[in-house]
């Protein structure tokens, strides 16, 4: 076996330490290979010489397989080192999954009366199950209680046997997770850009509660436009000051307020106000040139009041054109 010289320390067999829990056999010809092996599932084998040829040990399990790459291949290598349950890189695979037999109809009829379907087999993970469950119920604004209803229940009894269909307060909580999951995503997103844009806007709810929502629109490394909700919060007024403490809050809390670039806002006399509460602040924190083009005007709520002015000085025109419209869509017979 040139090129193959020979060891009597496991430990110099690979990058890797061979775990101190490992059995080794005592007199064993191990082998270190020359130069370092692009794949990495062959830090997870230990090599040695067995009549004459090369084989690898499993670190974390008694499995041997022939390692010689141009006689046996390495398919078996690499498939063993993804579902060793000794690894600890594969601790958390297999976990929650289930294996489930179906039928495939063949080509020729879907419902298959020829019989010449096929009977196959898939892996479904039900951890990843339950998370597409709570995706849904974001994404389409269902309730929690979603989960309990009937059709829900009788659907995945057929689909998905085995999945334990969780309570409603486990689907909020869930969604809690989800939320702080994407958050922390988010963040690390805003660690990478290096300007931030904001939008904001309040209203006043039906129960009297005034409403702010803030959103970030930023340019990510690979020059791609994200547009974020970052903040819907319930605010103490609509002035000014009210609204900039606000939403120098919700940069504080986010880590981007020395990012902050522009915040684009309706013509309103307390934005004003506020963004002058937020030049002081990116004042503080570093801004471009000293915070003289923060406070942006929103050019669809200025086209929308020209139009409006418009409505207002033809509207005597308008009403009779649409009441001329109303007259004649009124009766077929006028049509």
């Amino acid at each position: 076996m040139t090129g193959f010289p020979v060891v009597n320390n496991p430990f110099l067999c690979s990058g890797k330490s061979v775990p101190l829990e490992k059995k080794l056999t005592e007199g064993r010809e191990y082998v270190v290979r020359k130069g370092k092996k692009k794949a990495t599932f062959w830090d997870y084998y230990i090599e040695y010489i067995e009549d004459g040829t090369i084989r690898a040990e499993c670190k974390f399990c008694d499995k041997h397989f022939g390692a010689d790459p141009n006689t046996n291949g390495t398919k078996n290598l690499k498939y063993h080192s993804e579902r060793c349950l000794g690894n600890p890189m594969n601790k958390d695979k297999g976990k929650g999954t289930q294996t489930e037999l179906y039928f495939q109809p063949g080509d020729g009829d879907k419902d298959d009366e020829d019989g010449d379907g096929k009977l196959k087999y898939g892996t479904v993970n039900l951890k990843e199950l339950r998370e597409v469950v709570v995706r849904m119920i974001i994404v389409d604004e269902l309730p929690f209680r979603f989960v309990e209803k009937v059709g829900f229940k009788y659907m995945m009894s057929i689909a998905c046997p085995r999945f334990h269909i969780p309570s409603r307060t486990t689907i909020a909580r869930d969604c809690f997770q989800l939320y702080s999951t994407e958050k922390t995503k988010l963040k690390n997103m805003f660690k990478n850009c290096q300007k931030i844009c904001v939008t904001t806007d309040t209203w006043t709810s039906i129960q009297r509660i005034n409403y702010m929502c803030l959103t970030a629109h930023f340019i990510d490394n690979d020059w791609k436009l994200h547009k974020k909700i970052i903040n819907f919060c319930p605010i103490s007024s609509h002035k000014g000051e009210a609204i900039g403490k606000a939403v120098e809050h919700c940069l504080e809390t986010w880590g981007i307020e020395d990012k902050l670039f522009t915040v684009t806002v309706d013509n309103a006399s307390s934005n004003d106000v506020a963004c002058a509460h937020l030049r002081r602040m990116v004042q503080r924190t570093g801004c471009v040139s000293d915070g003289k083009f923060l406070h942006i005007r929103c050019i669809a709520h200025i086209i929308n009041l020209i139009v409006w002015d418009g409505i207002i000085e033809n509207g005597v025109c308008i009403d009779r054109v649409r009441n001329a419209v109303k007259f004649v869509k009124n009766s077929p017979a006028r049509t």
